[in-house]
């Protein structure tokens, strides 16, 4: 077909088709039908159609042609029975009206049928608030099909939105727990010396320490807090190229034997890794491994880093021989907020966030992070990443 008929074809269709179906349009955005009405109406005008195209043809040749009169003879039981082909035409437009109607009813039970459990759904719904997520469910018992479908979709939606908030919710909890504490200790010397502290050199040295690494821990704990909800938001970018994975190790095991004197840091394997990532967030997810090695150890205990490749993956390891961890710490450790009871009744300092920032980390580089420990034993982590070709 030529481009030329293909274009005549084209504004034909424009002049004539579309300026119907405009109207149309417009004359049903006119007329304010249900749903259930506007579906009765299109499968009546279907059957109405059907039943048209059908049976004027056959009326049209009965009527125009010699078999107007023909006349049909049959035997039942021992019965003769005669039919003029003309009347078995009217007899069976009169079954497919009779058939057309009760079908077009049964139709309309169904339709309504369904219609009913739509506006369920509505009403369902429209009860639901951040209030009563928790106990609303749409009823999904007696439907089937694509119905049952959509309320088990809206169901799983919910699930979702229940679990987030409930996430949220516990976040927030704990975000603020965790900074009430600095608060209240930087206030507590505040007052102490608006009373009387500013006067004693030894007390106002001490408040102004105290002050000092409360607000150094508010700050880290915030720089976390921001990580994670950008994270959370999908604002985190990373900027990827490409960097030696073994020289991070290296420096950072130098920076480990100049911060940390009364501890062994000792190298593992630490080969030359060619790997496609963010340099500065994985660094950062090593530091966190690194420190918590460092919170965790006693003086004279060992901290080992090493950086090798194992495959197709590059594998950044971090063990040390500290306090380690029981089965209950290691199905937690990377839960936000969340520290051991050996921790907490130790005093170690910490939020709780720098594991699960770490796992995010690695994850965003699609990577694993893998732990063994055994508690008083010490505790080993191994950080995956997949190397790939750019």
């Amino acid at each position: 077909m030529s481009d030329k008929t293909v274009e005549k074809i084209r504004a034909f269709l424009q002049k004539t088709i579309l300026p119907v179906l405009k109207k149309k349009r417009e004359l049903e955005s006119k007329i304010h039908m249900s749903v259930e009405l506007q579906i009765s109406a299109r499968y009546v005008l279907l059957t109405l159609i059907c039943g048209f195209i059908v049976f004027v043809p056959i009326g049209y040749i009965l009527y125009h042609s010699e078999l107007e009169q023909m006349r049909i003879i049959f035997h039942y039981k021992e019965r003769e029975y005669d039919l003029i082909l003309t009347d078995i035409y009217k007899m069976a437009i009169v079954l497919y009206l009779v058939g057309m109607f009760i079908v077009t009813e049964l139709s309309k039970k169904n339709i309504h049928r369904i219609t009913e459990y739509m506006k369920d759904i509505i009403k369902s719904t429209n009860r639901i608030t951040i209030n009563n997520l928790e106990n609303e469910r749409l009823n999904v018992e007696g439907t089937q099909n694509e119905l049952k479908e959509i309320a088990s979709t809206i169901n799983s939606m919910l699930d979702r939105l229940e679990l987030s908030y409930e996430t949220q919710k516990q976040f927030v909890s704990d975000a603020s727990h965790e900074l009430r504490t600095p608060i209240a200790v930087v206030q507590g010397y505040i007052n102490m010396l608006d009373r009387w502290g500013s006067k004693d050199v030894e007390i106002l040295e001490e408040s102004v320490d105290a002050i000092k690494n409360e607000a150094k821990s508010m700050q880290e704990l915030v720089e976390k807090l921001l990580f994670l909800s950008r994270h959370d938001k999908k604002t985190l970018k990373l900027k990827k190229k490409k960097f030696d994975v073994g020289k991070l190790v290296e420096e950072m095991l130098k920076e480990g034997k100049i911060m940390v004197k009364d501890k062994n840091i000792e190298p593992l394997d630490i080969n030359s890794v060619i790997l496609y990532g963010d340099q500065q967030t994985i660094k950062e997810a090593v530091r966190v491994l690194f420190e918590n090695a460092v919170k965790y150890t006693e003086k004279g205990d060992t901290i080992y880093l090493g950086c090798e490749r194992e495959g197709k993956n590059c594998v950044i390891t971090i063990a040390d021989t500290g306090l380690g961890m029981d089965e209950k710490d290691m199905d937690n450790v990377f839960h936000r907020f969340y520290r051991s009871d050996h921790v907490r009744n130790g005093k170690v300092s910490g939020h709780g966030l720098g594991l699960s920032i770490a796992k995010l980390i690695v994850l965003k580089h699609a990577g694993t992070i893998q732990v063994k420990s055994q508690y008083t034993k010490g505790t080993c982590f191994r950080i995956v990443l997949p190397i790939k070709s750019y």
